[in-house]
């Protein structure tokens, strides 16, 4: 296929986003299930045209000074970008494929499809410096669109979105924000984080994953409870995890502590704007005290009243501003910034745990082929950070954490998501 045909530039510009992320490595997954199966060659021919049609994934990385870019491989159709196998036992193969590497040094995108009696499995891995979990989820319906066009019609070709913004353009068009870098104070001063996850050093070598499930009437008392009290499920979460860790961490009472909030800048826009895949988040960083024998109640409105400050205020203004501003230094002086940074955190050990709400899923269709089941994997940080993520599909909320031992230890992760969901579910 020559992409020259269709218009799809060889060379790509780097987002601020793209920048930022790059030099963390980060990998996120989402695995989809179905009690039917998929045609194996239509699906391995939508892989392919999505590249095309959202044309930094068939790019790699392109480090150099004074700014990077994103090349597109030349050699495309060669390349491998769909696995099939019919595993005898589903749970270790897609454990496999999700701690495996890419195909081919520097994709930013790999599909799995594993096929066994009672239906197939879809895992795709996406590199976090090209999209984040907003632009998995807007992947994934891209991905099944392509699938249903080709079963009615196998010469269909998407048209490529070379015109989409991958920036943070429509987010400050939203705020009425022409010159962003107009509001940079490199002197405003930070809320250092005074705690962190439990961890035991900075290696993550072996990879694993944790996760609980809160289905059916579980997670209708969640999303009653948010209602009856005017809060969002995102709030009722983020005390949940509060309340966790402050019992795991014996916190001292009196004492204030953050959390990261993870917000998806695409929820800022009016209307829909032409976005296309690409990194669009950043985290806000609440902060509430560790009080004595509280209630949930209690502490629901001290830690829904933080965040909606902090939303109302645009907190996540001052990291966008930020990015950008990173973004004109030429690149070796921009890599030599993140380094201190990532040194200062290792030095310290204090970093603000993360939760990272994806949110709900809207119903997925492969042509006649509905997902039964999705769910998101963060990616694995290097501790002191560390990361929840929550996806709800089908009456299902999900509470996952992929993290590396020795850094973080199983049963430190497996305690903290079982307090997490001994919270949610007494309420």
């Amino acid at each position: 296929m020559n992409q020259n045909l269709y218009n799809i530039p060889l060379t790509l510009p780097v987002t601020a986003q793209d920048r930022f992320m790059y030099p963390m490595k980060a990998i996120i997954h989402v695995v989809v299930s179905f009690d039917q199966h998929l045609d194996v060659g239509i699906l391995q021919r939508a892989v392919r045209l999505s590249l095309d049609t959202e044309p930094v994934l068939g790019c790699r990385f392109v480090e150099e000074d004074p700014q990077p870019r994103w090349q597109r491989f030349e050699n495309l159709d060669e390349m491998q970008w769909l696995a099939c196998t019919s595993p005898d036992n589903l749970d270790e193969a897609i454990d496999r494929f999700i701690k495996d590497s890419f195909f081919h040094e520097e994709q930013q995108l790999n599909v799995g499809l594993f096929q066994t009696e009672g239906g197939d499995t879809l895992v795709v891995k996406i590199s976090h410096t090209c999209s984040d979990a907003g632009g998995l989820k807007d992947y994934l319906q891209l991905l099944a669109g392509i699938y249903t066009r080709l079963q009615d019609n196998p010469d269909y070709y998407p048209p490529p979105h070379t015109s989409g913004c991958r920036d943070q353009q429509h987010y400050f068009t939203a705020l009425g924000i022409n010159d962003p870098l107009a509001g940079f104070d490199p002197q405003a001063p930070a809320t250092l984080p005074n705690w962190a996850f439990p961890h035991h050093s900075s290696e993550t070598n072996q990879i694993h994953t944790a996760r609980r499930r809160l289905k059916n009437e579980a997670l209708d008392r969640i999303i009653t409870f948010a209602k009856d009290h005017n809060v969002t499920v995102t709030a009722v979460l983020l005390t949940a995890m509060f309340r966790s860790l402050f019992e795991m961490l014996e916190s001292p009472w009196g004492e204030e502590f953050g959390m990261g909030v993870s917000m998806d800048l695409r929820n800022r826009f009016s209307g829909k704007p032409d976005q296309a895949i690409c990194p669009l988040s950043l985290g806000i960083n609440p902060c509430i005290t560790c009080l004595e024998e509280e209630s949930f109640e209690e502490t629901l409105q001290r830690a829904s009243e933080a965040l909606e400050e902090l939303k109302q205020n645009h907190a996540e203004l001052v990291d966008a501003i930020a990015v950008e501003a990173w973004a004109k230094l030429d690149y070796s002086a921009f890599l030599a910034q993140i380094q201190a940074i990532l040194q200062w955190v290792a030095d310290t050990g204090k970093s603000n745990p993360l939760l990272s709400n994806i949110g709900v899923i809207d119903p997925l269709n492969f042509s006649q082929t509905q997902a039964t089941d999705i769910y998101l994997l963060t990616p694995v940080v290097i501790p002191p950070a560390f990361v929840l993520g929550v996806t709800t599909y089908n009456r299902t909320l999900t509470l996952q954490c992929t993290f590396g031992e020795p850094g973080h230890s199983k049963e430190d992760i497996e305690g903290f998501i079982d307090l997490m969901e001994k919270e949610l579910l007494h309420l």
